[in-house]
């Protein structure tokens, strides 16, 4: 099954205010051109190896291109559970998510208002469909047991103490063969527990680098991952693994604290797993 991927063009990308350490010093530090020229390096990339549909970017909202954040989807029923941004700055595209996934034919759920849960970038599923969901940064601890209501795989929760990584997506990427990258110093001691009784041997520890590179926040179709930039022990690993390692820069995005897997989101999910 081929991966259907939802990604944001980036008109409207740039640093305007600072809602995690990334953003730091980056006010007014992006240039759009570069940043453009990274995005479709990124989507024409993708294009070989998935099929990517497009929302429009919009100026008022410039996170919107991180697609990641506008919901889980959980596709075999063409739902979405939309996010509910932490933050007031974005806040406003839940709207906006809203409409185009009613206008492509699905079924919007929403959370009480009052919870917080930042969709994709928090909540990862596994090869073996267990959904691992972060709090304590962006979305509530209480988010696991909501998704839980509408998941019939286990879903467990993971506590997430480095502001550094305040999304699960930049410390965690599951693989399609059952492995998972992850930087454990991005965790609480009893996730980190957690992460290792469940994965075992197949749990691939990230370096501090790895993790500022946004080694993590990668994205999978079949055995490529598509990355920033892979250090070369972690590129030695993977494609003794088996895997083929795609670098794209996505540089302009990180100084908003985003990279590849932000910028996307994958509406088939778990299903896509591989042997």
């Amino acid at each position: 099954m081929q991966e259907t991927i939802v990604m944001c063009t980036p008109e409207g990308f740039a640093v305007n205010y600072e809602i995690n350490p990334w953003m730091q010093h980056h006010v007014g530090d992006v240039s759009s051109e570069l940043a453009n020229c990274q995005w479709r390096g990124l989507f024409d990339k993708l294009s070989l190896l998935a099929d990517v549909k497009l929302m429009h970017g919009d100026v008022a909202w410039p996170d919107l291109v991180f697609t990641a954040n506008a919901g889980l989807p959980l596709a075999r029923e063409k739902k979405i559970i939309l996010s509910n941004f932490k933050h007031p700055q974005r806040q406003g595209e839940k709207a906006i998510n809203r409409d185009w996934f009613e206008a492509a034919g699905w079924t919007c759920i929403s959370l009480p208002d009052d919870v917080f849960f930042e969709g994709a970038g928090d909540a990862l599923f596994d090869a073996a469909g267990r959904l691992w969901v972060g709090n304590g940064l962006r979305s509530d601890a209480i988010i696991a047991t909501l998704l839980a209501a509408y998941i019939a795989t286990p879903v467990h929760r993971l506590d997430l103490i480095d502001p550094r990584f305040y999304h699960l997506d930049t410390c965690f990427c599951p693989l399609p063969d059952g492995r998972a990258l992850y930087l454990p110093s991005a965790f609480s001691e009893s996730s980190r527990e957690l992460l290792t009784r469940s994965f075992g041997d197949k749990l691939i520890s990230l370096t501090i680098e790895e993790g500022q590179q946004f080694c993590a926040n990668a994205v999978c179709a079949g055995r490529v991952i598509i990355l920033n930039k892979a250090t070369p022990r972690l590129q030695q690993l993977l494609e003794g693994l088996g895997f083929s390692i795609i670098e794209t820069p996505l540089t302009e995005f990180m100084k908003s604290g985003g990279s590849a897997k932000c910028l996307t989101l994958n509406l088939a999910g778990w299903a896509n797993r591989i042997d």
